[in-house]
């Protein structure tokens, strides 16, 4: 049979029992505060590391319509040149089709184009049917329109050549109005791919910004992880010296309160709390967390 202690020797105990009472309260309030900060950072490198997330996805989509479009300026830009060395061709072509005309009105004598002796004969007819006139002055005119066909005759070799150029003409200018809005295409759709280049510039800066932000974030996070384990391996160590002088009081039948087993009942109901928040917002459990659920299993 174990010898009961001295009045005086429990009278010590009780005093150790309570001073490690409070020791053990202390902790427990010091591992809830440091798991309170812990939980804020948590939360706030999830909601950066979300907005992280989004911002990539933003850049990666700015960069594929930067890039389609880049592709489209390089496209109309390459449609534009070939336009213009067509238009170059062209025009050097008209040069060479207008001198040659020149020449050749030039060797027949011919001051006028085909067209403009047509032009001068319509006339003289319509005036005919219908203007009242004499006898002679009809005569005159019919005299007129004959000698003027009789030119046009003379002429009509340079009507292919005048339509020719003509119609050569006319492809310029639609060749040159093409060009033109290509040419208006490629500024308007250069301008868009530069101010898409510009905002992924700033999402990188901002991307750069945000991952530095979560770098201190997590470094702190681990700061207060191991400020939390190291605390809470001396709560264990105050606990067992807890259980060592509750043992001694216990095997000399003294009775004493059990607040401490209360409090941590109380305490760990908060923490149940705060990891249904969690799970209900699917955020991620820390380890803590799971031991923490795993002491409320074992006291079920």
């Amino acid at each position: 049979m174990k010898k009961l202690l001295e009045q005086k020797q429990v009278n010590q105990l009780l005093r150790a029992l309570k001073q490690k009472e409070k020791q053990v309260l202390d902790f427990r309030k010091k591992l809830d505060s440091i798991n309170s900060k812990k939980e804020a950072l948590y939360r706030r490198r999830e909601k950066l590391g979300r907005e992280i997330r989004s911002r990539i996805k933003e850049l990666t989509d700015s960069k594929q319509k930067r890039n389609t479009l880049t592709h489209g300026v390089k496209e109309r830009k390459s449609k534009r040149n070939r336009l213009n060395q067509e238009i170059n061709k062209e025009v050097a072509l008209i040069k060479q089709m207008t001198q040659e005309y020149s020449e050749l009105k030039k060797k027949m004598g011919i001051k006028k184009g085909p067209e403009e002796i047509t032009k001068k004969i319509d006339a003289l007819e319509y005036k005919i049917q219908t203007e009242p006139m004499g006898f002679q002055q009809e005569q005159k005119l019919m005299k007129e329109i004959n000698q003027l066909k009789k030119k046009y005759a003379e002429v009509r070799v340079l009507t292919d050549q005048a339509k020719a150029l003509k119609d050569k003409s006319r492809k310029i200018d639609e060749l040159k109005a093409k060009a033109n809005a290509l040419h208006k295409e490629v500024q308007e759709k250069a301008a868009e791919s530069q101010a898409h280049h510009e905002e992924i510039i700033e999402k990188y800066k901002s991307i750069d910004e945000f991952r530095e932000e979560e770098k201190e974030l997590r470094e702190k996070f681990n700061e207060y992880k191991n400020e939390f384990s190291q605390a809470n391996q001396e709560l264990k160590a105050k606990l067992e010296e807890l259980r060592s002088i509750k043992k001694k009081l216990e095997d000399n039948k003294v009775e004493f309160e059990e607040s401490i087993k209360e409090k941590e009942k109380k305490s760990l109901s908060q923490r149940k709390k705060e990891i249904d928040e969690k799970m209900n917002t699917g955020m991620k459990l820390t380890t803590e967390d799971l031991l923490v659920l795993q002491r409320l299993e074992q006291k079920r």
